[in-house]
């Protein structure tokens, strides 16, 4: 990032930022020309710090003397223990937020809407900097409180919103991190959990400008939404997940909007129903009371039986509780049931973050969750019994899998599907009802809407999600040498997946970037031979991308990619080491093959036996072809042949005793024109990618028009050669 950048809230910053740019969302606008951008000036002067210190120390002596107060109420009278200490910690808290609502009211005060702060100025340290530190030093004190407590707007009332009848929020600490006083709620407005009110916007010239928020009657915020200062929504207006709204949101009654900036569904809500409400307004005595009831039930658990034994009863209250909550019928036991589990996602469930202790815990409560999943944190998936999770799938942290909503104000209950082998990147949502079909991938901050479906081996990204293609960025190859031969290896490159020469139909020209010729190639290895709940090996497997192919299109029992090089099998790890039945190994095939007499079905070698050497080389690795695979089994083989007067190769197409020829033809022609096609985009590439004074042995690699390889098989002193050999039974007959 270079010089005078605005990042605007919930934008994806990634790779270069140039000088005077505004980043918003994942688009980079440059500054407006004809405005100067003067820089204020952003230094502290000595009066500003020690007003900070000052600041500090006299919350921490207000926090102190909260301390003794209660201590002084806990020392008087004969009441046991954990009854006293429960009764301190909600006392304390109950105190807690009362005297952070009176600083905020008279020591921070009121702002004036569209007034500007610069940093190094009074009025930011004592309305911005001193807000911000009151609350975030008060936020403990305010979990005494849950969402949509009765007490909400009559607290936002005091310190001066304007705040209408039957207006119901989840969390009250984003409204008191912005100026109060700015904030008009009308008639039914409604806030979900993750709602950010941003309490400045920044200026061109780096100063914090304060301005007014108003929502309009019936209005819904929705999970992880975020209100810039200036906004204004009309009324019955649906802010949707993952959404940010600006003074440049302009909403008309009705409207939905989602996405970063907002945009303008294509579709409005339906006409809001005037009887159901389901959001249930918590009175503040039950709220009390649970806090104080679900504290005496921690401490009692935690001083009877240990820490270890402390933890392992809390987890089987909490699943024992929660597959009890459909049976009960009183507000305020499920009020202290929740209070509990609250206290064991605190305090117990950080440690079980990213290991098979949470699947285990997800699977007591319900959840229908494969093997080797991974999960970063409780509140990854909600409503369990509705969850189902195939194997091997990744829930990157903050991210959220839902299996209900509120739509206006009902609650609503879908199944979610997640397949196999996906991929869930940080601050993802799923919505209720929507299923992934396997081996899917989304990107950060990407929203899937209610009742998507999404087809196997696809990316996804956006708000609302749409289908994406990862488009490589590098500055400079790394490369690897390996001893053993000469490997190279191109760990940030999409575009080199493939690194055979390709087949093409002699009446086919597709200009394509993606290795579609390359995964001809293993369709007509494949052309005959079925890989459906085989077991399969591969030899060289080289960037591992025709063995993922394999494994998604054909099904097998279990395929394993060999190569000699360490580091092409350690990026074949990293690439596709979340999709099922698929494995790499280092390993040389001409020495030994590290599997058991007999235990493979299908051998795949596509163009590496003239890379072996010495014909030794090649009968080695032919015994172990013959010794690893089943009877019947098939070695799939194509690779340039070198001929001789007669027409023969001289590796004599690696065929021994034990092995039939069933099927060989000559793909020359196919091979040469895929690679005629292939020539702009793979000298492109060289060109983009490579050292100079290594393109020219990279041009041979690839096999390019004029180099040795494409010209001896033009002119015929070689041919490209596809086989299928099966391996004979006792009872085979040799032909050939």
């Amino acid at each position: 990032m270079q010089h005078n950048i605005i990042v605007q809230p919930m934008s994806s910053v990634t790779a270069f930022v140039a000088s005077e740019t505004i980043v918003d969302g994942e688009e980079h606008k440059s500054l407006p020309s004809d405005i100067p951008i003067m820089q204020s000036n952003r230094s502290l002067s000595i009066w500003h710090k020690i007003y900070q210190i000052v600041a500090i120390i006299s919350i921490i002596c207000i926090h102190c003397t909260l301390l003794i107060l209660v201590y002084k109420v806990y020392s008087v009278g004969k009441r046991p223990l954990l009854i006293n200490i429960a009764f301190c910690w909600t006392l304390w808290s109950i105190i807690g937020c009362f005297i952070s609502a009176i600083l905020l009211k008279y020591v921070v005060g009121s702002c004036v809407a569209g007034e500007i702060y610069p940093i190094a100025s009074w009025l930011y340290l004592q309305k911005i900097w001193l807000r911000q530190l009151i609350v975030s030093s008060f936020h403990h004190a305010w979990l005494l409180s849950t969402s949509y407590d009765y007490l909400y707007p009559y607290i936002l009332r005091w310190l001066g919103t304007h705040i209408e009848e039957n207006v119901k929020l989840a969390e009250i600490d984003t409204f008191l991190l912005c100026p109060t006083n700015l904030l008009k709620l009308e008639t039914g407005v409604t806030t979900f959990g993750g709602v950010l009110t941003v309490l400045t916007e920044l200026t061109l010239s780096g100063d914090h400008r304060i301005d007014q928020i108003m929502l309009r009657s019936h209005t819904n915020l929705a999970n992880g939404c975020s209100i810039l200062p200036g906004s204004c929504l009309e009324s019955e207006t649906m802010i949707g997940n993952l959404t940010r709204i600006s003074r440049e949101t302009k909403s008309k009654c009705g409207e939905v909007f989602t996405g970063v900036p907002a945009r303008t569904m294509p579709f409005q809500l339906p006409v809001r129903s005037k009887v159901q409400d389901q959001i249930e307004i918590i009175p503040f005595w039950h709220t009390c009371l649970s806090h104080y009831v679900s504290k005496c039930l921690l401490l009692s658990i935690y001083s009877f039986v240990g820490l270890v034994g402390g933890s392992i009863i809390h987890t089987i209250l909490i699943c024992s509780l929660y597959k009890c909550r459909s049976y009960i019928r009183y507000q305020i036991i499920e009020q202290i049931i929740t209070r509990i589990s609250q206290d064991h996602a605190q305090f117990i469930c950080p440690f079980l973050g990213n290991t098979q202790w949470l699947i285990r815990l997800f699977r007591a409560y319900g959840a229908h969750i494969g093997e080797n999943v991974i999960m970063a944190d409780i509140s990854s998936i909600t409503d369990y019994p509705l969850m189902t999770i195939g194997d091997n799938v990744r829930v990157h942290v903050r991210t959220q899998i839902q299996g209900h909503s509120f739509e206006q104000r009902i609650f609503k209950l879908a199944p979610v599907s997640v397949g196999n082998s996906c991929v869930l990147m940080s601050y993802s949502i799923v919505m209720p009802g929507c299923k992934l079909m396997g081996n899917n991938r989304l990107y950060p901050m990407t929203l899937i809407m209610k009742n998507d479906q999404l087809p196997p081996d696809t990316h996804w990204k956006g708000i609302p999600a749409q289908s994406y293609t990862a488009n490589a960025r590098l500055t400079r190859p790394t490369i690897v040498h390996d001893n053993l031969a000469k490997y190279h290896i191109y760990t940030n490159i999409n575009e080199l997946q493939f690194m055979n020469y390709g087949y093409a139909d002699m009446d086919e020209y597709v200009d394509d970037h993606t290795g579609y010729y390359s995964r001809k190639l293993y369709e007509q290895v494949l052309a005959n031979v079925t890989l459906t709940d085989k077991n399969v090996l591969e030899i060289n497997c080289g960037r591992g991308a025709g063995a993922a192919w394999c494994v998604h299109t054909h099904a097998p029992h279990s395929y394993i990619g060999i190569d000699r090089s360490q580091d092409v099998i350690k990026l074949c790890q990293q690439l596709y080491s979340t999709i099922p039945r698929l494995s790499f190994v280092v390993t040389d095939a001409t020495k030994h093959l590290p599997f058991e007499n007999e235990s493979v079905d299908i051998i795949l070698c596509i163009e590496a036996t003239h890379s072996f050497g010495k014909p030794v080389a090649i009968t080695q690795f032919t015994n172990e072809v013959v010794r690893v695979l089943r009877p019947n089994g098939y070695l799939l083989w194509c690779d340039v042949c070198y001929v001789n007067g007669s027409g023969t190769s001289t590796y004599n197409l690696i065929a021994n005793d034990e092995l039939i020829i069933e099927e060989k033809i000559n793909i020359t022609r196919n091979v040469l024109h895929a690679l005629d096609i292939q020539n702009i985009s793979r000298t492109d590439f060289i060109q983009r990618y490579i050292q100079s004074e290594e393109q020219e042995y990279f041009r041979l690699f690839a096999g390019l028009p004029g180099t040795k390889i494409y010209e001896d098989m033009n002119q015929g002193r070689s041919q490209y050669w596809r086989v299928v050999f099966r391996k004979r039974t006792t009872i085979d007959v040799s032909v050939i």
